[in-house]
């Protein structure tokens, strides 16, 4: 177990780009079938939750309680609802039940980005030359009905004490809705950033994206966008952004940070991105630091400490001998940033090796595992709490960023990245300072993350 939590697949699987599969012809049909998965489901977070005292919770009283209204239920959806009201007694995140109702009605969607901006449903992102794109989609446009369903029935109507939970399921409905099989077409009433409203029809995509299967749970394989930016003063500044932890794009990662050793400035945006395998962390840390350093320390039921290290990537895949980068680093985040992008942003963030730019993180940020029921649902559950160097626990309150940049319809619909420019100014300001401090074996007046670096 301590292994496969090392390595966990840290997702929102909810909406992280679950597409729906085929479960057994059997699986959800029968009663006894799904009270046995809600027996299974008890019991493996009885034996695997990392907290014995289950956050003051009484375990086995809460199956006491609702295991006799799992027998009595009448069928295999009302077990299934006593299950999520017995996961959510917890009241953590990465405790899931997927079933075949959860997953998204098909691999094919709209290929634009989404966020919620005052209980609305605003694109922030469209691919150049997408068919949402040709279809007249464009962002800073409010999305008001998808196939003819409003897009504010979408919003959970009850009020929490947390409003991004209620966000947060606003988006997963939202995302929801704009997949579905291939060849389809999405039906949109959208609203102008000018107040005027139109419909689209626009075809649903499946892209050119490889799958993977963990379960019945299907993601889309992620891909790194690299660029080359340039600040006001003319400073080179790399930008890698991707959308899960995936080893499919650790040799892309090495590549693209190998090209960019010699800028002025390096940014990782993982805006969007909901998590992927945690050992990834290691590995891209050790990009940017040139000691082993801890990055944070996780805590499971069979291992209460347990040290997330950097690994120094002191030579290329090649045999070069090279030094980590030296430069400053800026991460973007925003309200869909989870998981693994939690603890790297954190971490980082918390060793001052980077600066932080956005909107506060899901907080959501337990490594987790999954397992198939009886019954052929799966449970995402949680097996470890995360805490940063400066002794933060990101679940629940996120990574809060250095410079807080809000989100703007008007500077989405002028083409700006605010967050962006955000990260480039302060790259700017920090090459200056770099520049005039003239000596840099004294390290008073520089910034936290040079002196790590500085070796004789």
């Amino acid at each position: 177990m301590i292994a496969r939590t090392l390595v966990a697949v840290l997702l929102f699987a909810s909406a992280a780009g679950a597409v729906a599969t085929s479960p057994p012809q059997e699986a959800g049909g029968s009663l006894a079938l799904a009270v046995a998965s809600f027996e299974d489901v008890w019991q493996t977070i009885n034996d695997t939750f990392y907290d014995p005292s289950f956050g003051g919770v009484d375990w086995p009283a809460v199956r006491g309680e609702l295991l006799p209204r799992a027998r009595a239920a009448r069928t295999v959806e009302e077990v299934r609802s006593v299950t999520r009201e017995m996961i959510g007694r917890l009241g953590r995140s990465h405790f899931e039940l997927l079933t075949d109702a959860t997953a998204l009605p098909g691999p094919a969607t709209v290929p634009v980005d989404i966020r919620i901006l005052q209980a609305e449903v605003v694109v922030t992102r469209v691919p150049l030359d997408s068919p949402a794109a040709r279809a007249g989609l464009n962002p800073g446009q409010v999305i008001l009905e998808v196939d003819g369903v409003p897009a504010s029935s979408w919003r959970p109507a009850a009020r929490t004490s947390d409003e991004r939970q209620r966000d947060q399921r606003h988006w997963e409905a939202a995302y929801r809705a704009l997949h579905g099989r291939e060849g389809t077409r999405a039906d949109l009433r959208v609203r102008e950033p000018g107040g005027s409203e139109r419909r689209l029809v626009v075809p649903r995509d499946t892209g050119s994206a490889d799958l993977l299967r963990f379960g019945n749970v299907v993601l889309r394989t992620p891909r790194l966008e690299v660029t080359r930016e340039a600040t006001r003063r003319g400073r080179t500044v790399g930008l890698l952004a991707f959308g899960l932890w995936m080893t499919s794009i650790s040799e892309s990662l090495d590549r693209a940070i190998d090209e960019f050793r010699e800028a002025d400035g390096l940014i990782i945006d993982l805006r969007g991105n909901l998590g992927g395998l945690m050992g990834m962390v290691s590995g891209l840390s050790g990009h940017l630091m040139a000691e082993p350093v801890v990055l944070g320390t996780m805590r499971t039921r069979a291992a209460p400490t347990l040290e997330l290290k950097v690994n120094p990537r002191l030579s290329t895949a090649d045999g070069r001998r090279v030094a980590p980068f030296a430069g400053p680093v800026a991460i973007l985040v925003d309200e869909q940033s989870a998981s693994t992008s939690e603890i790297f942003a954190g971490a980082l963030q918390g060793l001052g090796r980077a600066r932080v730019f956005g909107q506060r993180t899901m907080g959501q940020a337990l490594p987790a595992s999954t397992r198939t029921l009886p019954n052929g649902d799966v449970l995402l559950h949680a097996v470890g709490d995360f805490v940063t160097p400066g002794g933060r626990h990101v679940e629940g309150a996120g990574v809060v960023p250095d410079e807080l940049v809000p989100l703007s319809i008007a500077a989405l619909a002028s083409g700006r990245d605010a967050m962006l420019e955000a990260a480039l100014a302060w790259i700017d300001r920090t090459g200056s300072l770099l520049l005039c401090s003239g000596d840099l074996q004294g390290t008073q007046s520089l910034p936290r993350w040079v002196a790590p670096l500085m070796r004789p």
